[in-house]
C-alpha cells in the first residue's frame, strides 16, 4: 500500500489480485445478490484508490481494507428500505461437500445470534481474521471480541445441540 500511495500503479494491481477474492467473499456472505456484491467489491477498491493519500500505517493493510468493506456493507444495508432476509444474505453459499441440512441448521443458528456476535463469528470463522484484526475492524477492544466470540459459541452450541445429538 505504501508503494501504491507513492505512485506505483503496479502496486495497486498486486493489492487487487491478492485481496479481490477474499473481499468479494466477505461481501457476498452479506449481500444476497452476486451482481450487487461484485459492484460493492469494486466500490471498495475504488474507495481504496480514492483514499490512498490518506492511508497511514496504523494496522495491517488487510485490517484497513476490511474496515472499508464493513463500512461499505453497512452503508448498503442502510440504503435498503426493507432488510429482506439479511441473515440469509450473510450466509451466501456453503462450502462444497457439506451436508446441506447441517449447513442450513448452522445458517439458522447464526441468523438468531445477536448482530454483534454474528459479526465477530463471521470475521473470525469465514474471513480468518485474528482477534486483534477483528478488534481494529470493529473499533472495539480485543477483550470485547473475545467475549462476543465466547458468548456466540455458547449460543451456537446451545442452538445446535439437538442437531448434534441426532447426528451422534
Amino acid at each position: 500500500m505504501q508503494a501504491f500511495k507513492g505512485g506505483e500503479s503496479p502496486a495497486f494491481r498486486e493489492l487487487f489480485d491478492r485481496y479481490k477474492n477474499s473481499i468479494y467473499g466477505f461481501v457476498r456472505r452479506r449481500v444476497d445478490d452476486p451482481g450487487r456484491a461484485e459492484e460493492i467489491t469494486q466500490d471498495i477498491f475504488m474507495a481504496l484508490v480514492q483514499r490512498r493519500n490518506g492511508y497511514e500505517v496504523r494496522a495491517r493493510f488487510r485490517t484497513y481494507l476490511y474496515r472499508i468493506a464493513l463500512n461499505r456493507i453497512a452503508s448498503e444495508h442502510r440504503k435498503k428500505v426493507e432488510p429482506a432476509d439479511e441473515a440469509a444474505a450473510e450466509m451466501a453459499t456453503p462450502t462444497a461437500g457439506g451436508d446441506p441440512s447441517i449447513i442450513q441448521q448452522v445458517r439458522d443458528a447464526l441468523e438468531r445470534l445477536e448482530p454483534e456476535q454474528k459479526q465477530v463469528v463471521m470475521l473470525r470463522e469465514y474471513e480468518g481474521l485474528s482477534y486483534q484484526e477483528i478488534a481494529e475492524v470493529l473499533s472495539v477492544p480485543v477483550g470485547t471480541v473475545r467475549s462476543r466470540l465466547f458468548r456466540a459459541k455458547l449460543a451456537l452450541r446451545e442452538m445446535l445441540a439437538p442437531a448434534l445429538a441426532e447426528g451422534a
